[in-house]
């Protein structure tokens, strides 16, 4: 049976703290982000959705589709980088097409405090009439681009 020399031992211990060291750096290291939050307002329906941010020429910061339902109804957080100037956020619900500006500085509560970014949480209810309804909140809180 091989024993266990100085070299060894030296050589595992080294490995054990780059590994660690790494996960310390790669978290502090995080980029801030801008997030969307896209929530279900009625559980008994389910909505097919697409979230598209834009900055002021046009060019999209962020889209992602969502199906929402009971089983399903929220998507928190996602992240998109924070330093790209959002300015629209077009939300489509079952093909109805919502636009609104990104919250700016007139929102209570922001400009948020470092190290927190702004972000929109949003809504999706049905009207009187049963047609979709888009609702949004600005908001405040750190997130990071993974």
């Amino acid at each position: 049976m091989p024993s266990m020399n100085r070299r060894t031992v030296l050589a595992g211990l080294s490995g054990a703290v780059a590994a660690v060291s790494g996960c310390a750096a790669r978290e502090s290291s995080a980029t801030p982000a801008h997030w969307v939050t896209v929530y279900l307002g009625d559980r008994d329906e389910a909505h097919d959705i697409t979230v598209t941010v834009e900055n002021s020429s046009g060019d999209t910061l962020f889209e992602r589709e969502y199906r929402l339902s009971d089983g399903n109804e929220a998507d928190e957080d996602a992240p998109f980088e924070e330093s790209t100037g959002p300015e629209t956020i077009v939300v489509t619900v079952d093909g109805t097409r919502f636009e609104r500006d990104w919250p700016g500085f007139e929102q209570p509560g922001l400009p948020c405090d470092e190290p927190n970014r702004a972000g929109v949480e949003i809504w999706v209810e049905s009207g009187s009439d049963g047609s979709p309804e888009v609702r949004m909140e600005a908001s405040c809180q750190h997130v990071t681009m993974e």
